[in-house]
């Protein structure tokens, strides 16, 4: 019997998909330095903004929504099983010590938000949100579970690499001081930070496909969503009218409005494989943030859509956000050049 001649595979290609290859790769991608630190620092932005979105408007009425006034939501709020310290935070039976709290919040937020001494800020203001959250739960959406599980997870993430008065002040400190470059503690292993921050990213990453696969699983269920009219439906809940022109100019067109609900079903649900390859991840990305800010503004929920946006960015990685911003400032610079 003849034997079937047999083609071997590059010695390249077999080196590389080794399971010990494949391990070391990623031990290095998730020790070796922190990644996606841009991201990071504009999801840090785009989360204190959407706090101060909810508390500020609310400022006249906090008493009412989360205070004194909000016994109305009582007994629901107390059976949802919160650890009981939290809601002694903001007590609806002392109005003092709510107030404390409520611009305490409000303080941490602002200073989240210019990241000011970030590592020890993101836990306080995870306790307070947490703690604010407890004391009204029917006025809570998704945008406001998924803040605060991704506010437990950044608060081992390096958040002020980028765009923060840590940021400066450590710029200033190696300007006066250049020998002194190290930012952590000298007990701490050179991995350990790269290592927390790393595995934040990927439970984030994990976090939002894990919300548009079960969003778009549950889409396929509606008929809505598969006859193209869902959208429509959305923008006639008067609810939710902002901008009343705006949602009345955007269901005009039957074919627009059918594209823009299948777009939004279906990148939702192939989201976790678009982002596999970087052509259609960044396609996927640009997608899915146009969709978050066709909600915000036709729908007004600014505080989901930040939210969303800021983890969407995420998948962009700091070398290509270098990129685009030298990309940006060579065509500024040519818009600005005198013309010859």
């Amino acid at each position: 019997m003849s034997r079937v001649a047999s083609f071997p595979r590059p010695a390249g290609l077999r080196e590389s998909v080794r399971p010990d290859r494949l391990w070391r790769r990623f031990v290095g991608w998730l020790t070796e330095r922190e990644h996606a630190t841009i991201g990071f620092s504009i999801l840090r932005i785009l989360m204190g903004l959407s706090m101060l979105i909810v508390l500020l408007p609310s400022y006249a009425d906090r008493r009412y929504l989360w205070g004194a006034g909000a016994w109305w939501v009582e007994p629901e709020a107390s059976r949802r099983g919160w650890w009981e310290p939290l809601r002694l935070l903001f007590p609806k039976d002392n109005a003092v010590v709510f107030e404390v709290s409520f611009h305490l919040l409000l303080a941490l937020a602002v200073v989240f938000v210019a990241g000011w001494k970030t590592r020890w800020v993101t836990p306080f203001l995870l306790v307070f949100w947490v703690g604010l959250s407890t004391n009204t739960t029917l006025l809570g959406n998704g945008g406001d579970t998924l803040m605060r599980i991704v506010l437990l997870f950044v608060v081992f993430a390096d958040l002020s690499r980028h765009f923060s008065v840590d940021a400066w002040l450590r710029a200033r400190m190696r300007r006066a001081r250049p020998q002194r470059s190290a930012r952590r503690p000298r007990w701490m292993p050179s991995w350990l930070g790269a290592w927390a921050h790393n595995t934040v990213l990927i439970l984030c990453v994990f976090q939002i496909l894990l919300v548009y696969l079960v969003s778009s699983l549950l889409k396929l269920q509606g008929e809505e969503w598969l006859n193209g009219t869902a959208i429509y439906y959305a923008l006639s809940i008067e609810q939710f009218h902002v901008l009343p022109f705006l949602s009345q100019l955007a269901w005009q067109s039957a074919p627009m409005v059918a594209m823009a609900t299948w777009l939004a079903l279906w990148v939702q649900l192939l989201f976790p494989v678009l982002i596999l390859w970087k052509p259609t991840r960044y396609a996927a990305v640009v997608l899915i943030t146009g969709m978050h800010l066709g909600i915000a503004v036709l729908l007004g929920l600014w505080p989901f859509s930040l939210m969303m946006i800021g983890l969407d960015l995420l998948l962009v990685r700091d070398g290509s956000w270098v990129r685009l911003a030298a990309r940006l400032g060579a065509l500024r610079r040519g818009s600005l050049s005198p013309a010859t």
